[in-house]
């Protein structure tokens, strides 16, 4: 990143917020907002050994008991913040049966052998452990080329029903999120492609921001009409290990 992108990303950083603690006039905020009012109910509430996986910079770790949780994240990529890292389709440093809670917040999409992530979270967590997660259902690409799938309420039940008692799984967002979401990623997206654009969005950052707060209201309140139950942006599960 250049250094006008960087004072950019620092200025709106201020104006906007700092995952997971986005304004409602941040570009992300649709997307993000019922994964944060979900994790933010379920986390100070949890007990025992924690892991995140993909942690990344561990943004929820501040959301949970320390107290009364003890903290492991794990990620594949030196940046992150992870206390310890893994590699793809290899089995973890992680004892079988020695976890509380597994937390995997929008990650699966990301692996490139799901069956493997899955077979090891049910590996290393405790008989009725819990495992938290969160995937998206309708979103743009991202984190390419390491983008791989979309999940439907449907496709995670079936994901793991076998295993797991189902305590919890529901839709996010709504045609509202959705669409609005997509239109301001696309926005985001293409100011960024060209030079000129970056430098005009820049300029333009005071209307950017006016601009998002709106489609930001008008996406909320269509989701408060939608009852189709069809067009979510990600799903939320809480399940227990049989």
């Amino acid at each position: 990143m250049s250094a006008l992108g960087d004072f950019y990303s620092n200025i709106y950083k201020k104006l906007c917020g700092v995952h997971p603690h986005l304004y409602f006039w941040h570009f992300q905020w649709l997307s993000t907002k019922d994964i944060y009012a979900d994790l933010r109910q379920i986390l100070p509430t949890v007990k025992g050994v924690l892991l995140d996986v993909g942690c990344g910079q561990q943004p929820y770790k501040n959301w949970l008991n320390l107290d009364e949780v003890k903290y492991i994240g794990i990620d594949i990529y030196p940046e992150s913040k992870a206390d310890m890292l893994i590699v793809n389709d290899e089995t973890w440093p992680i004892d079988s049966c020695s976890i509380d809670i597994v937390l995997c917040t929008q990650v699966l999409e990301h692996t490139a052998t799901l069956s493997k992530t899955i077979e090891e979270i049910t590996r290393v967590l405790k008989p009725e452990g819990l495992v938290i997660l969160t995937v998206p259902f309708i979103y743009n690409q991202h984190g390419a080329p390491e983008d791989y799938r979309r999940f439907s309420i449907w496709g995670i039940k079936n994901l793991l029903s076998k295993e797991y008692n189902l305590i919890e799984v529901k839709s996010q967002g709504g045609i509202g999120s959705t669409v609005c979401t997509l239109l301001l990623n696309w926005i985001e997206l293409s100011m960024n492609s060209y030079k000129v654009t970056r430098l005009l969005k820049g300029l333009l950052m005071p209307i950017w921001i006016v601009f998002c707060s709106l489609i930001n209201i008008i996406g909320w309140l269509l989701d408060q009409v939608d009852k189709t139950q069809s067009f979510y942006s990600n799903v939320f599960l809480v399940a227990q290990k049989r």
